[in-house]
Formats: structure tokens, C-alpha cells, sequence
């Protein structure tokens, strides 16, 4: 009779879903958590491969704090998608040796975002070894614990070199004044509250603001420490005054990585200030304009070029954009437009209140 033992353990990691996912391809990440317990020699001629192949197999060899061998074994990775779900499956199983023991194994690790800012693993074992199956789970369950704590230490150097730096950027005090930008409440006056996608959220004032007025919120931003900051902030005023505060907050890179959608699209998009490169910022509104629902609105808010004469503080003039692009860039995709310029007051040089102006496009699908 066959006999099945399963281990599920569950932990959050500091990095995002796509960086995680990376991590568990890679055979360097999956000898680093293994060691120093279990070490593993590729059979193969020429080594590891730099990245584990779904529907490939792999033939490793296996021994004990690198002195006891254990013999071989197969890794048969199948990896899935769907949506902000990641999925790597090995079917693999012991060759020979002590490892042949093992007559059944299936190893599952399904990612998601946790939905306050790291990436969740859900990490689950099933196996039988004939009548060796309950000894060898005591072995395999205290093996399980020390990968996942190797995981969680090593995280944060699975981190990109941006996604590093913004980090850096957040990590002292707040970097911003915690109110939301001046033109979202005119951007969204008389729609009815539902879904809402905010693209580079930082600290969340816009995401909680939103939230506050009954928006179902999904927040994103590349920088996990402005989420974590901005999910603090969320138990603080809902631990003071009870209301309830919905926001799911998501690590990725915006220009890089597939932005995430309810179980349709969402009824209204933003981005406050997404300048950068010309090429990155127009795929950015394109990607932002396919996750919007029929109906839907989307609203991009930048700095106006004519802010560079104000003597305020603002990105270099390659990395800003104007009505006219705007506009030449939206109005195919939308018969409903509307490009203004919106002026504000702010603090300039000698903290001097000056005038500046935001290039607000509002466009309705």
C-alpha cells in the first residue's frame, strides 16, 4: 500500500513576485538553500544549467553535509501562470542510492503577492518511501524549515539593482507629506466607487485617500519598503478610528513586469508622476490602458515642462511629457479625452510659495 506524508509550510518573502519567481529557477538559489545540509553535483557533463527548463529533466547528485552520499536523483520542473499566480511543480524522484527510497515526490511552490507588500510561498511536500515514509518525514519536515529560513535571508539580494535603490530612498523617514496628490480629487469627481489600480503608489497617501471613500484599492509600486510603509499606516488609522481601508498592495516593476487586475479590469487606473524615458513612459500608459474595464477611466497626472522656469525642483526635460504628447498618444484609443494643464501652489527656492502646473490626461474608454 502506498503511503503518503505531505508537508505544507507557508512564508513571505521580501521581494517581488517576478523576482522570486526568477529565484526559483535559478540552480544557484536551490543549492544556496539546500546547503549546508544537503549539497548537490549536477551529472551532467557540463554542469547546472543557468535556469531550470519547465518540461526538462535533471539528474543531480545528492549527499549529506557534502561527506554521506545519498545517491541520485531527477528534478522535472513544470511551471505554470495564470494571472498574479506562479506555480513550479518537480515530479522528480530518487535514482539510486538511499534517494531510490523515495518511490513517490511531488514538490509545489506556488507564489502570490501577500497583498501588504511581499511575495507569499506556499510550499508543499508529498512523498512516500514505503515503511521509511514517517522517519523520512521528520528528515524532510526539519529540511523544509531551513530552506525556508535560507529563503527569507536571502531575499532581499534577489531584489533588482532599481528595485534596490528606491528601496534605499524610502528607508530613513517618510519622503513625502502623506497627502495625496492635489488633482485626484477633481481626476475622479462623480464616479461611484468600485475598483481602482494605482501605478507607483510609494508611501500609498493616494491608495488610502482613495480607500477612505470606499475604493477597492490595488497599490503597486517597485519599492517594497514604500508599500510596507504605506500598509502601516493603513492598521494605524484603521486601528484608531475601525473603518475599513481595502487595499492590496503589490511589489513589481511597473514597466517591466504584468500589471495585476481584479477579476476583470479596473474601473479607473492612475499614475502620479510616472515620468522616465519616452519609450518606457508611453509603454507604461499602454499597459495601464489595457487593464482598464469598458466604461472605465484612466487618469495620468505628470509635471509640466513649464515647471523647469519655476526654479522647483523636477526631473530632467528628457523625462517629461506634455499635453501634446499626451494627446497624440491617446486620442486613438479613446474617442473621450480631455488634456489639461491644472496649476497648484508649492513650496519653491527660500521656501517661497510659487505656481506650477500639472499635465493632467483624463481618458475614458
Amino acid at each position: 500500500m502506498l503511503v503518503l506524508m505531505k508537508i505544507s509550510l507557508t512564508t513571505q518573502l521580501d521581494a517581488s513576485l517576478e523576482e522570486v519567481w526568477a529565484a526559483l529557477h535559478d540552480p544557484g538559489v536551490f543549492q544556496s538553500v539546500s546547503a549546508p545540509f544537503l549539497r548537490f553535483r549536477a551529472e551532467a557533463q557540463d554542469g547546472f544549467p543557468e535556469r531550470w527548463e519547465s518540461g526538462e529533466t535533471y539528474v543531480v547528485r545528492a549527499s549529506a553535509l557534502g561527506l554521506l552520499p545519498l545517491g541520485t536523483q531527477e528534478i522535472n520542473p513544470v511551471t505554470s501562470s495564470a494571472g498574479m499566480r506562479r506555480q513550479f511543480r518537480d515530479n522528480g524522484r530518487g535514482l539510486t542510492g538511499s534517494l531510490a527510497a523515495v518511490s513517490s515526490f511531488q514538490h509545489t511552490m506556488t507564489l502570490e503577492p501577500s497583498g501588504v507588500g511581499p511575495t507569499t510561498l506556499h510550499d508543499t511536500l508529498e512523498f512516500s518511501a514505503g515503511a521509511l515514509t514517517p522517519l523520512m518525514w521528520l528528515g524532510f519536515r526539519l529540511f523544509w524549515s531551513w530552506r525556508h529560513a535560507a529563503m527569507r535571508s536571502l531575499a532581499s539580494q534577489w531584489r533588482s539593482g532599481e528595485a534596490t535603490r528606491w528601496d534605499s530612498r524610502y528607508e530613513g523617514s517618510a519622503m513625502w507629506s502623506g497627502k495625496p496628490n492635489a488633482a485626484l480629487e477633481k481626476a475622479v469627481e462623480g464616479l461611484t466607487p468600485s475598483h481602482v489600480l494605482e501605478v507607483g503608489a510609494g508611501e500609498g497617501a493616494d491608495a488610502l485617500w482613495l480607500a477612505e471613500r470606499g475604493w477597492n484599492v490595488t497599490a503597486t509600486d517597485l519599492s517594497l519598503v514604500a508599500l510596507t510603509r504605506g500598509e502601516a499606516e493603513r492598521q494605524s488609522r484603521v486601528t484608531r478610528d475601525h473603518h475599513p481601508r481595502m487595499i492590496r498592495w503589490v511589489t513589481l516593476d511597473a514597466v517591466h513586469d504584468s500589471l495585476p487586475t481584479p477579476p476583470e479590469k479596473f474601473d479607473l487606473v492612475v499614475n502620479f508622476f510616472g515620468h522616465g524615458p519616452r519609450e518606457m513612459r508611453q509603454g507604461l500608459w499602454s499597459a495601464m490602458a489595457a487593464v482598464v474595464a469598458p466604461g472605465g477611466r484612466l487618469v495620468i497626472v505628470g509635471h509640466s515642462p513649464s515647471d523647469l522656469a519655476a526654479g522647483v525642483q523636477r526631473p530632467p526635460e528628457d523625462m517629461m511629457f506634455d499635453a501634446e504628447e499626451l494627446t497624440d498618444f491617446f486620442a486613438p484609443l479613446s474617442p473621450s479625452l480631455t488634456v489639461e494643464q491644472w496649476q497648484r501652489q508649492q513650496n519653491g527656492p527660500g521656501d517661497q510659495p510659487v505656481t506650477v502646473a500639472d499635465v493632467v490626461a483624463i481618458v475614458q474608454f
